[in-house]
């Protein structure tokens, strides 16, 4: 019996069930049929995909090294060079192979020691801005947050808008990432997200904010700074712009800092100090000295640190007087560490005390200067 026969057999027993049972059998047999056509399918579209995949990856050579050639070569490439090699590299220009080209071009940028130019000409020739746009538009937030640091590390300073609308976005890890981005690539008040930030700074929160605002600081563009360690009520944003003030070499806010030394939180005083010392604002040096003994722990080593930092050889005898007023021996450390990295004549009053001091002390000056041995 052939197929055709039997299929109109089987119809024909059908017509002879009840309606309800017909029924039943037709979307049976439909939902069957349905259900292996979109397993073969999605197997077809998976199999196009993996293939796809392992295509790429196995480029991902060859990509690199046409992206080093176009970047540190001597050799010019046009746009349309640079295009027509990527297309015979990938095979075929689609979403898939822009984005892993994209991938690519981040990841020299973020690796490489060396500087180059022709980041725009890769950048224009794949039309990476209009795939990032794409990007920031899509529904998955992995995307965005793609978008966001693929734009931040190659410094594409053109979706100002894009970024904004993110900004107070409901996912926090969005709105976070929308603000950090903003920072370090808008022209126009980079910093009008600081006083939105709330609660304490983590150290990860640290290490992203000074990643963005080295974009700006590229651009001559930190001069907001002080601004901001007047404004902010934050404390521990405050402590945090003020130690980048140090970082950045920022002049033209020592009179903040000075300001500063008087504030009501010991970490907003200990953060100038240092800031003070990492400026080489020698001139404030007598001011630190007059506010040791009134100041706590934590600003007298900021204190001993700065003085260390001076360096002017006007305060060897302040260093040797406080390293025998303290009682504490991690400030005994910390201070006769400034004393003997205090120049010539700090070795030389090292030496004297060695000389005079007794006990604990002894061992501690010991310490200090041989640190691998132990002493008993």
């Amino acid at each position: 019996m052939s197929f055709v026969e039997w299929f109109l057999s089987f119809i024909y027993k059908i017509k002879t069930f009840p309606l309800i049972i017909q029924i039943t059998i037709v979307l049976t047999l439909t939902f069957i049929v349905v259900t292996f056509s979109v397993l073969i399918t999605v197997y077809v579209i998976r199999r196009k995909h993996n293939r796809v995949q392992r295509k790429l990856k196995d480029s991902l050579p060859k990509i690199e090294d046409l992206f080093n050639d176009v970047l540190f070569s001597d050799k010019n490439y046009s746009e349309n060079e640079i295009f027509n090699s990527f297309e015979d590299i990938v095979g075929e220009i689609n979403y898939e192979s822009i984005d892993t080209g994209l991938d690519v071009l981040v990841d020299i940028k973020n690796d490489s020691i060396k500087e180059s130019e022709k980041y725009p000409v890769i950048i224009s020739a794949l039309n990476l801005i209009e795939h990032i746009e794409s990007k920031f538009d899509s529904r998955s937030n992995s995307r965005k947050m793609d978008a966001f640091q693929q734009s931040f590390v190659l410094g594409l300073n053109r979706f100002d808008s894009k970024i904004l609308q993110y900004a107070y976005s409901k996912n926090k890890k969005i709105r976070n990432e929308a603000r950090n981005s903003y920072l370090a690539l808008s022209a126009n008040d980079p910093y009008r997200f600081f006083d939105e930030i709330e609660g304490s700074l983590t150290k990860w929160d640290e290490i992203e904010l000074m990643q963005y605002l080295q974009q700006q600081h590229k651009r001559g563009n930190l001069e907001g700074l002080g601004k901001w360690i007047n404004y902010s009520k934050n404390t521990s944003l405050v402590v945090f712009l003020i130690k980048m003030v140090g970082f950045f070499k920022q002049r033209g806010i020592d009179e903040i800092l000075i300001d500063k030394l008087v504030d009501e939180d010991t970490k907003v005083r200990a953060a100038s100090i240092e800031t003070l010392g990492e400026l080489n604002l020698k001139n404030t040096e007598q001011t630190l000295i007059d506010r040791y003994y009134t100041e706590p722990d934590l600003c007298q080593v900021a204190i001993v640190n700065t003085i260390r930092k001076f360096n002017s050889g006007k305060s060897l005898n302040f260093l040797q007087q406080i390293f025998k007023d303290s009682n504490s021996t991690d400030m005994k450390k910390i201070i006769a560490e400034a004393i003997i990295n205090y120049g010539y004549e700090g070795k030389m009053a090292f030496q004297d005390l060695k000389n005079v001091l007794t006990g604990f002390d002894l061992q501690i000056l010991k310490h200090i200067e041989t640190p691998i041995i132990k002493f008993k």
